[in-house]
C-alpha cells in the first residue's frame, strides 16, 4: 500500500513538472513565429492578437472595423466588452491559424487559441477555443469586421 502511494505521488510530481516545463516553453518561445504580411487577412489577425497579447488595446482596436446599428463600434464601447480580468491580468495563451478562406474583398480566418491555466496534477491545464474572424478589405488593407469578444480570458 505504501509503495503504491509513493508511486502515485511520484507520478503526480512528474506530471506537474512536465506541465510547468510545457508552459515555460510556450511562454519563452513567443517571438519565434514570423510576422505575416500586413496586407493579408492572416497578417491582420496576427497583428491584432499580438497587440492584445501586449495589452496594447488601442493598437488592437486599429485593426477593427466592426459595425453595430449602422455605426462603427467605438473604442470605449469595445473596451467595455473586454473582460476586466484581461485588463488586470491574463492567463498565458498562444494562437494557431486554422483554415482561411478569401472571396473577393472578404475573408474568414479561423484561429485556435490555447489557454494555459494552472490545474491539479490530473486536470488538463490547456483549454482550446476556436475563434473565427471575419474581415473585409478596403484600399488594400484588411480590417476585422466581426466583434472580437476575447471571451477566452474569462
Amino acid at each position: 500500500m505504501k509503495s503504491s502511494n509513493r508511486f502515485l505521488l511520484g507520478f503526480g510530481i512528474a506530471i506537474t513538472i512536465l506541465v510547468v516545463i510545457t508552459i515555460t516553453l510556450v511562454l519563452t518561445n513567443r517571438g519565434m513565429a514570423p510576422l505575416l504580411p500586413e496586407n493579408t487577412p492572416q497578417g491582420t489577425v496576427q497583428r491584432f492578437l499580438l497587440a492584445v497579447q501586449d495589452h496594447d488595446l488601442q493598437k488592437a482596436y486599429s485593426y477593427l472595423d466592426v459595425q453595430e446599428s449602422g455605426r462603427k463600434l467605438t473604442y470605449d464601447d469595445w473596451i467595455q466588452s473586454v473582460s476586466p480580468r484581461f485588463q488586470t491580468s491574463s492567463p498565458a495563451w498562444k494562437a494557431t491559424f486554422g483554415k482561411t478562406s478569401i472571396s473577393n474583398n472578404t475573408a474568414t480566418v479561423e484561429v485556435l487559441i490555447d489557454i494555459f491555466e494552472p490545474a491539479g496534477p490530473f486536470d488538463n491545464p490547456i483549454r482550446t477555443q476556436i475563434d473565427n474572424y471575419q474581415l473585409k478589405q478596403e484600399n488594400g488593407k484588411w480590417f476585422i469586421t466581426s466583434r472580437p469578444w476575447l471571451y477566452w480570458f474569462y
